[in-house]
């Protein structure tokens, strides 16, 4: 039986570490042995079941015990600059080929130290995967592929009659999560009885929180992190988002599972996810007064059920998590052919 590690350095259950779970139980499904470092320890096991072995990764330190701990693999697979760095670091160990899953539209190492580590990283990399075109456009160089990522099926908690407006996401700068407090206002929503929650934390949440204060909008309320995302799904009426460079937006594709509509900024990930769907209410980046109209032209409930509608199929149809995991599959068989163990002498191994 063919093994894989995924390593996460984190402690956090956001949407990385949900691919994680996603991927991770549905290879064991597949027949893999399949184990996963990091992640959020109160979440992490629940969310990946029986079929697949959970060990701490909350730091680089802790991350190396726990690979070292697993043994050997057939397979490392990295999740992130912290991820790669620990599976090229323990690659004596764990014996296994190094593929790494780049989430971000951006060249590898957002501290200064990860740009430093950098060249090493890239040197030990067996293959690298882009979660879709838009990071794939935006790395340091190509991938040597492209596979949007998926999500498990769910059933539809949608219902016609929420009246929420629902942000999940980093309050971070790169979200804009201003712009959906301008979309929030200008829509003027709060008027016929809807309500904006903001569910996420971050650096700019302070930020955020004065200026719905001083700009008096109403009916807004901002959760924090909040572990239960069906929970905040089935209340939401519509999805909000924002950010204008989203590399894919995990959110957005569970969302759109989930029968939820979603009004996006028509650039970045979002137009592979959202933006495939007909007739979805796109904004321009940065433009609370046109994500505001594209709430309000939501307001009829047949146009809300259309949409819901859409985005299900759309999931159904393009982004299921078995297809995106028959093609990493694939994937891995490629990191496992012979010219890529020429320097091990090991044979490859093809996937069960």
């Amino acid at each position: 039986m063919p093994r894989v590690f995924h390593i996460v350095v984190t402690r956090r259950f956001a949407g990385v570490e949900r691919y994680v779970c996603d991927t991770a139980a549905e290879t064991a499904r597949r027949g893999w042995e399949v184990a996963v470092v990091g992640g959020d320890p109160a979440r992490m096991p629940d969310a990946l079941g029986a079929g697949v072995r959970w060990e701490p990764g909350a730091t680089p330190a802790e991350s190396l015990r726990s690979v070292l701990r697993l043994g050997r693999c057939d397979l490392c697979h990295a999740h992130m600059t912290k991820g790669e760095a620990v599976a090229v670091a323990t690659r004596l160990a764990h014996r296994g080929r190094v593929v790494s899953t780049r989430h971000f539209a951006a060249r590898r190492g957002a501290s200064r130290a990860g740009r430093v580590l950098a060249p090493w990283i890239a040197a030990g990399l067996d293959r690298q995967i882009a979660i879709g075109d838009f990071a794939a456009r935006n790395l340091e160089r190509l991938p040597d592929a492209t596979l949007v990522s998926g999500v498990p099926a769910s059933p539809c908690l949608w219902r016609a009659s929420n009246r929420v407006v629902l942000v999940l996401q980093r309050l971070d700068r790169e979200k804009d999560t201003l712009t959906a407090l301008r979309a929030w206002q200008a829509s003027q929503l709060a008027d016929d009885g809807w309500a904006l929650r903001v569910v996420g934390d971050g650096d700019e949440r302070p930020m955020l929180e004065r200026y719905a204060v001083s700009a008096a909008i109403t009916n807004v309320t901002f959760t924090g992190w909040i572990t239960e995302i069906n929970a905040e799904l089935a209340r939401a009426g519509i999805l909000l988002a924002p950010a204008p460079a989203e590399p894919l937006g995990l959110a957005v594709l569970e969302a759109m599972a989930a029968g939820v509509p979603v009004v996006a900024c028509g650039a970045g990930g979002h137009l592979e996810t959202v933006g495939t769907v007909a007739g979805a209410p796109l904004f321009p980046p940065g433009d609370g007064s046109a994500a505001g109209a594209a709430l309000r032209s939501l307001m009829p409930d047949a146009e809300r059920e259309r949409l819901s509608d859409g985005c299900r199929r759309a999931v159904f149809e393009r982004f299921p998590i078995e297809r995106h995991v028959t093609g990493l599959l694939m994937e891995y068989d490629a990191a496992l052919a012979p010219d890529v163990h020429a320097r091990s002498g090991r044979a490859p191994l093809r996937p069960q």
